[in-house]
């Protein structure tokens, strides 16, 4: 009879003994797909988290009258360590199919201007994240926009201007560039500015454009300040050193990752937790499973002697006993996917419990390939522990076990 015959055998004859084992590997299992499940959503968490956070280093010009070129910023996107780049412009100009709101009787050309803002995406680093600006209506600017604007709600009311609707916007030189209005906003300041301010320099007169529109309007785009976007937060000092030796003392650099790190602690603290469960049970798994695979190897020390003497080798019982507990250990993975999936959202919930971290924990065909890698490990080196008096004794000192 072939070694996994007698295998399949054997455990249907002793179902106890199956049961019990097969009860402890679904505890053990269940264990750990539980925990590969939490710290894989840990890991979705951190990465949500990055990108919901932004972290990122702000370069400013330290000078007014310096500028970041269009060039150094195309450097600085080449950098490994940069996800993207929110390039923010800022230039007075001038309406030509509209009326910059004024209060003023200044004769001054700054008084004929209105203040443009060119940015890649508007929803961050222009004051409308930290909400000094709110979008009544229409659509913000990002990094797909191509000639388009967002304009002052009192601006568009003064002018009779829609949603829709196309800005002229020229430079002392007389390049004109054309762009259509797709949203309005508001501050709420409108009205406590003084009346001796420039058009320039109110709030009601201040546009916002792509950066595709703001280089077609200036021969040489440059930039006040660049919002870079870190990939990995853990890099942001090796970055803010590439910065300096690129751009050199000509801008300020400001990290801004302060939200990020108060809230990886209690993450971090999570996946130190799990791993350390993982380690635990992993041990305690190899412990328990050698120990009852060891007391049963006792009882079968006649049935091994009967092999052997009956020619078979000891890479055949080694074959027999190995496949045996894998049998029961395939059949506790099933259960463990059922019950582990409780365990973990019990797991989750008390882990979370402060609110300051969200996990969401799903069963995915990744944990069970987990389970199958470290489970089957445990199961490997539990046989071989419980095993090794077998394959190390004598084929005489196994025959003597026959006798009595």
């Amino acid at each position: 009879m072939k070694f996994y015959q007698l295998a399949f055998r054997y455990l249907y004859r002793k179902k106890s003994r199956t049961f019990l084992l097969l009860l402890v590997m679904v505890v053990i299992n269940s264990m750990i797909l539980s925990s590969g499940m939490i710290l894989r959503a840990s890991d979705k968490s951190r990465i949500a988290m990055q990108k919901k956070m932004g972290t990122k280093i702000v370069l400013e010009t330290e000078d007014k009258n310096q500028y970041i070129m269009e060039k150094e910023a195309e450097r600085l996107q080449k950098i490994k360590e940069v996800e993207r780049l929110n390039r923010i412009g800022s230039s007075p100009a001038y309406p030509v199919n509209f009326n910059p709101i004024t209060k003023s009787d200044s004769e001054e050309e700054r008084n004929h201007m209105i203040d443009l803002q060119s940015c890649d995406n508007l929803e961050r680093d222009n004051g409308f994240d930290d909400l000094r600006y709110r979008l009544l209506r229409g659509d913000t600017i990002t990094e797909d926009s191509k000639n388009e604007a967002v304009i002052n709600f009192t601006l568009a009311e003064a002018n009779g201007l829609e949603i829709g609707e196309e800005l002229e916007i020229a430079t002392q030189t007389g390049k004109v560039v054309t762009v259509k209005i797709t949203g309005m906003y508001i501050t709420g300041n409108e009205r406590n500015q003084m009346d001796t301010l420039s058009s320039a320099d109110r709030l009601e007169n201040r546009i916002f454009i792509d950066n595709d529109s703001y280089k077609e309007l200036f021969d040489t785009a440059a930039y006040y300040k660049i919002a870079v976007y870190i990939k990995n937060p853990n890099q942001t000092a090796v970055l803010e050193q590439e910065v300096k030796e690129l751009l050199g003392n000509k801008v300020d650099i400001t990290t801004s990752d302060t939200l990020y790190r108060q809230l990886e602690v209690p993450l971090n603290q999570i996946i130190r937790v799990m791993k350390l469960m993982l380690i635990l049970t992993l041990i305690a798994g190899v412990t328990v499973i050698s120990l009852l695979l060891c007391m049963w190897m006792r009882a079968r020390k006649r049935e091994v002697a009967v092999f052997v003497s009956m020619g078979k080798t000891k890479t055949e019982i080694f074959m027999q006993f190995f496949l045996e507990t894998v049998n029961v250990f395939c059949l506790s993975i099933c259960f463990a996917c059922i019950s582990g999936r409780g365990i973990a959202g019990i797991m989750e919930n008390l882990l979370t419990r402060s609110g300051e971290v969200s996990l969401g924990v799903s069963l995915h065909v990744w944990d069970i390939a987990a389970v199958f890698f470290i489970g089957g490990f445990t199961v490997v080196l539990a046989v071989c522990i419980s095993l090794t008096p077998v394959l190390r004794a004598k084929p005489k000192d196994i025959l003597s076990k026959m006798e009595g």
